[in-house]
């Protein structure tokens, strides 16, 4: 595969010494025929599209210079470049991610063709070849989202322009909402007695009203504080108090003596405010929320928190860097599983985010696919949370606490289990213990192993354990995960994250796998499981039993996990997370990549015009026909997620 020069240069090529905003009017060649595009093939991996195109060169054509492919729409604008992953010979590998073409919104309304650039040059309509055209329905997508009904669709349909004389390439975009057809054989619905009509619009309009006040709150505080400055705060949820990646910077921040230079601030928010505070504590809570978010201008979030699609921030002024709570698992979040059942509205507080954290550049991506942000804008400065966890001393004593706490664990080989929940969310958040075979796996423990029980802390029903006392504990109370990662000799777990944080004890993990195609499906992964799983899978009890008697963990893909999703392993997250965000010394590098991603939006967006593709009328033409103008939809409405529609990601 041969590297190719980036779209972002060749946008930036086109900036002159004429009026910085003045239009960029691209001059159309086709006629000349110095390139055709055919694209030959498109698959899908989650919300993005990956589609080969073959391009074939005239002898006046000019390689040297790159290819660049963008979507345009009915009224001559790009709304999308797609991105080139690699370059063989003729054909070149593209991709559109649909939720985040790289402006943080989904791609508008419209019909879209490929259009085949060279620096201001139009050189081709990409058109569809024959084998793929027969079958573009199969290729379509449609993702549902957006409420319990799922009444809304982003559509995403592939066609080929009708009566043409050649088979033009068109993507098609549709924000869908229900048609209001339903069943004619179905007996009719009674209509609402007037006062349960009455009930429902009284609620409606009490919703909009309390995110009205929520925003008049922020606007009000946020005019008061409109100056503050170095005035850091740390918003979390309040079910489960500040801990992990929040508590490690806030604790380092104090250590070196930074709270002197900045205004510190702490606030829980509440996922259950509506059904557990009466409505002056709701009200009192939502003042307090408002006042908080303005007064800051660095905030550090580790969660999803749905004020941020309640309320339109200040985010000019204001930096918003999220510490995700997890480390890299399987299951999808977000965008990452657009389509599935509780999947996100197309605009979540996700999408707020100046910055995120990472273990890793090669892991970033994940990350901003799930929130729905550019990948530039996830740094690899390390989990703040793994400072402690690494530290030496930390886990001597955490080993030593830990054996006076649980005897039955010291000279023992320790396997711990720790599978993630099933369910949608917390109401119906659960573990079917009854697929396993507690008798069978307290007889293979015999005198060398202990088995320690650490549930989602979701799950409220107890491990079914008591007869096994002797060897199996139930730790799911225990308040910090990877202190027990110290004493494990072996993790079983599923799907859950914790990988992350284990696999740094260079120690074996086997995963229990039982409903793994069903999980697939319904839940959705972010890379092949079989293949991105630190260690062997097992679909059944009697195979993780098997697993465990023959030590057959496949222990070689902890190794490469490690490699992957950690470009730094040490004790100093927590510093790189002040120094890039709160003292904003963020590498050049990073900076630079950010800038020209911003860049080549605001110029597409806001200055690219193809108007010159537009065909010439003929004479007494009375205009473009509805064929020649697809219908566009400019503007197309970004919903937010009202309580209804929100969603409680958990972790990556």
């Amino acid at each position: 595969m041969n590297e190719t020069p980036t779209a972002e240069k060749t946008i930036a090529e086109m900036i002159t010494e004429e009026a910085p905003d003045a239009p960029i009017l691209m001059e159309n060649l086709m006629d000349s025929h110095l390139v055709e595009a055919t694209v030959m093939h498109i698959e899908w991996e989650r919300v993005t599209m990956y589609l080969d195109v073959r391009v074939e060169f005239s002898e006046e054509a000019d390689r040297s210079r790159p290819l660049v492919f963008y979507a345009v729409n009915g009224v001559y604008k790009a709304r999308a470049v797609f991105r080139q992953e690699s370059v063989s010979g003729n054909l070149y590998k593209l991709s559109l991610n649909v939720t985040n073409p790289g402006n943080a919104r989904c791609i508008p309304t419209g019909n879209y063709s490929m259009v085949v650039c060279q620096d201001r040059q139009i050189l081709a309509v990409a058109e569809t070849d024959i084998p793929l055209a027969l079958k573009l329905q199969e290729c379509s997508r449609n993702f549902l989202y957006s409420g319990k009904a799922r009444r809304k669709t982003y559509a995403v349909t592939f066609l080929v322009k009708e009566w043409a004389e050649t088979l033009p390439f068109v993507m098609h975009i549709l924000h869908a909402q229900n048609a209001g057809m339903g069943d004619i054989y179905a007996p009719p619905k009674k209509k609402p007695k007037f006062l349960a009509k009455q009930k429902k619009k009284f609620k409606a309009k009490k919703r909009k009203f309390a995110f009205k006040l929520l925003q008049n709150m922020y606007d009000h505080y946020r005019k008061k504080y409109k100056n503050n400055k170095n005035t850091v705060l740390f918003l979390y949820e309040a079910n489960y108090n500040m801990a992990s990646n929040l508590k490690a910077v806030q604790k380092r921040i104090k250590e070196r003596g930074i709270d002197k230079e900045f205004t510190i601030l702490e606030y829980a928010w509440l996922a259950d405010m509506p059904s557990v505070y009466n409505k002056r504590e709701r009200l009192e809570h939502q003042r307090e929320l408002a006042r908080n978010l303005a007064m800051a201008n660095i905030i550090f979030v580790d969660n999803y928190v749905p004020a941020f699609t309640r309320i339109k921030l200040d985010l000019e002024h204001t930096t918003i860097i999220n510490l995700w709570h997890a480390g890299i698992g399987f299951k999808a979040v977000g965008y990452s599983r657009w389509g599935h059942l509780a999947a996100s509205a197309p605009f979540l507080a996700h999408r707020v985010y100046t910055y995120g954290a990472c273990g890793s550049r090669q892991v970033s991506h994940v990350f901003a696919e799930a929130w729905g942000i550019n990948s530039e804008r996830v740094l690899p400065t390390g989990m703040p949370r793994m400072d402690k966890y690494l530290d030496k001393t930390h886990r001597e004593e955490k080993i030593k606490e830990l054996y006076e706490q649980y005897p039955m664990c010291k000279g023992k080989k320790v396997i711990l289990f720790a599978p993630t929940f099933r369910g949608n969310n917390h109401p119906d958040a659960h573990y079917p213990f009854e697929i396993m075979d507690f008798d069978k796996l307290y007889e293979l423990c015999g005198d060398e192993y202990v088995v320690l029980f650490k549930m989602h802390p979701w799950i409220s029903t107890p491990v079914p354990i008591e007869p096994y006392s002797d060897r199996f504990l139930d730790l799911t109370s225990y308040p910090d995960i990877n202190n027990l990662f110290y004493i494990t000799d072996l993790l079983i777990t599923d799907y859950s994250s914790c990988i992350y944080e284990f696999s740094l004890m260079h120690k074996p993990m086997l995963f229990f796998a039982f409903d793994e195609m069903q999980y697939s499906i319904s839940r959705g992964f972010h890379h092949d499981y079989r293949l991105a799983a630190p260690g062997k899978v097992c679909n059944n009890f009697e195979e993780l039993l098997t697993a465990i008697r023959d030590k057959d963990f496949e222990y070689e893909k902890v190794e490469a996990y490690i490699q992957r999703n950690f470009e730094v392993i040490d004790s100093n997250s927590s510093d790189r997370v002040i120094d890039w965000f709160i003292l904003d010394k963020i590498p050049q590098q990073y900076r630079d990549e950010i800038a020209a991603r911003d860049e080549e939006m605001r110029l597409m967006y806001q200055r690219l015009s193809f108007v010159s593709m537009k065909p010439v009328k003929a004479s007494g033409d009375s205009g473009d026909t509805a064929e020649d103008t697809p219908e566009e939809t400019e503007n197309a409405p970004q919903e937010a997620q009202s309580d209804e529609d929100s969603n409680n990601d958990t972790g990556v």
